[in-house]
């Protein structure tokens, strides 16, 4: 499933996405940013690229216009002969990462994961799981396991987050994955802080 059509599915389940557009060129992509303003980030739509950030195919954080011409040029060169469904142009969203997953286990059925995004997943494998059906106290319960749960309730200062989104993120995606005949699903990463949370890229294999 392409990355529009993975988008389409999770606000059909009314997980909240970062505003977004599938845009075929750069002049698209400009009005994009003129309209909704900087910064904005860029990523390639490809059925043959998985990893976008691997291959070279996402831009983040772009300022100007100029920049924004600079990086598409980049990425479509890195993007190479994949084929290309066009181009993803997105509003640029901060907050602290999470990252939710379900796979479709043979033994067990659908199965739910949430994490800490960034270096707490890739290096910490800082996540749990439960296999559906899980109540939301469960939910809650996933998210007071990890090891970096004190950063979601502030720590240094910051502002908790909105405890309350991430819960709905997570149940809601538990009915996604027992609905849909999907093997794998990645929304990494979701950026969450106190007043909500918000998706900004999906993989889901069917």
């Amino acid at each position: 499933m392409n990355m529009r059509a993975g988008f389409q599915l999770l606000e059909k389940y009314g997980i909240p996405i970062a505003n977004y557009k599938l845009v075929k060129d750069k002049e698209k992509a400009l009005e994009f940013a003129a309209e909704h303003g900087y910064p904005i980030a860029l990523k390639v739509d490809s059925p043959d690229i998985l990893h976008k950030t691997d291959k070279g195919v996402v831009a983040y954080g772009l300022k100007n216009g100029s920049e924004l011409i600079e990086a598409w040029a980049r990425i479509m060169k890195n993007a190479g002969k994949a084929r290309i469904n066009g181009v993803i142009v997105q509003e640029h969203i901060t907050g602290r990462e999470v990252i939710i997953g379900g796979k479709l286990d043979p033994q067990f059925g659908e199965i739910v994961l949430f994490g800490l995004g960034g270096i707490f997943v890739e290096i910490f494998k800082d996540v749990s799981m439960r296999i559906t059906p899980f109540s939301r106290k469960e939910a809650l319960d996933m998210v007071k396991e990890l090891k970096g749960y004190p950063l979601l309730m502030g720590a240094r200062g910051e502002k908790p987050v909105k405890m309350s989104a991430v819960l709905d993120a997570i149940m809601k995606t538990q009915k996604l994955m027992v609905e849909n005949p999907i093997k794998e699903l990645d929304i990494n990463p979701l950026f969450v802080d106190e007043h909500g949370i918000k998706a900004v890229d999906v993989r889901v294999i069917n």
